[in-house]
């Protein structure tokens, strides 16, 4: 899930600043960028990573705000999970000591898929219903049978939340639509 404060002044090392994103913006949007693709009438949800490893604390992926995050993301569920709306869990990892289900991402990060830290965590109050899918790389599509899974529901919207916006949320929001998913 990914929020945009209007009233946030960002700066970083590199000097950008919000009047260089608003001009940015004013770009796209005179493109025909930023337009709303807007919600079909098939929606599914599904969580990004927000496995006890970034949303507990104790761990060196803990994010930041995780707590508020959770506490945000557990509405959406709740509401989804009153609607009957299917919901899809992620958690990355791997088989192994060697993890050969993915050679070569073990050598950026190792989380073995039987480690405690890869189970969703409990603030978002997980279902037995509800999958978990162990995907490999950051997009929750990408590797997984989540895409075909959608479309044999008859799903036409993906509501997406999740950890590590600026990447694995990022990776599976343009997957999404790519599969031709209204992504939220």
């Amino acid at each position: 899930m990914m929020a945009e404060n209007k009233d946030y002044k960002f700066i970083d090392k590199y000097g950008f600043n919000e009047e260089l994103l608003k001009e940015a913006r004013k770009i796209y949007k005179e493109r025909g960028f930023m337009r709303k693709m807007g919600m079909g009438k098939a929606p599914a949800i599904t969580t990004v990573d927000m496995a006890k490893a970034w949303m507990s604390e104790g761990h060196v992926f803990t994010c930041d705000h995780s707590n508020e995050v959770c506490a945000e993301a557990l509405k959406v569920l709740e509401a989804g999970r009153k609607s009957g709306v299917p919901i899809f869990h992620t958690t990355t990892g791997y088989i192994g000591e060697r993890q050969w289900d993915l050679p070569r991402w073990d050598e950026k990060s190792a989380l073995d898929i039987s480690s405690h830290w890869l189970e969703i965590d409990p603030k978002l109050k997980p279902r037995p219903e509800e999958p978990v899918i162990h995907k490999k790389y950051a997009s929750n599509f990408f590797g997984t049978h989540l895409a075909q899974t959608l479309t044999y529901l008859g799903v036409d919207t993906v509501i997406v939340m999740g950890a590590t916006s600026c990447a694995c949320v990022r990776h599976t929001v343009m997957d999404s639509t790519g599969y031709g998913f209204k992504t939220v």
